[in-house]
């Protein structure tokens, strides 16, 4: 067989994208015998014209509720918006049976929303510009929400 030809892109197109995913996927399977993974957005739209401002996306897979992006314009920002979406997708993995949440943020972003909203660090790394972090945290969904958004 000749060498695989390597293609250095930041200009994927979804059908090569889609083909990592299902060798990933299929791996997965025949490894865990679970085949569950499924996208989650919760999508903030301007009432008027239905463009989507902000909101959360991110997936589930074998018990776990991964946030992958999460955004709210500054003007949404201070009103609880953030708070109903971010719990909105730990009850759905809840729902979905995730056991823990996982995400990262930079030290410039929220990381004192999340733990406000009792997630918690479990490490992070120097990241760009200098002098900024890339924090990792993660939440127990199995505790009742009550329980969870107290800390």
């Amino acid at each position: 067989m000749d060498s695989p030809h390597i293609v250095l892109t930041d200009t994927p197109e979804t059908s090569e994208l889609a083909a990592i995913r299902r060798g990933l996927d299929a791996f997965n399977l025949a490894a865990s015998g679970i085949d569950d993974q499924r996208p989650i957005a919760l999508l903030v739209k301007d009432p008027a014209t239905q463009e989507v401002l902000g909101g959360l996306n991110g997936r589930t897979s074998r018990g776990v509720l991964f946030v992958d992006v999460f955004f709210l314009p500054e003007s949404m920002r201070g009103h609880g918006l953030g708070s109903k979406l971010l719990q909105m997708a730990e009850e759905e993995g809840r729902r979905r049976g995730c056991r823990i949440g996982l995400l990262h943020t930079n030290d410039f972003q929220a990381p004192a929303f999340y733990t406000k909203h009792g997630w918690r660090e479990y490490g992070n790394f120097p990241s760009d510009p200098p002098g900024s972090r890339r924090i990792f945290f993660t939440k127990d969904l199995t505790a009742s929400s009550s329980e969870s958004s107290s800390a």
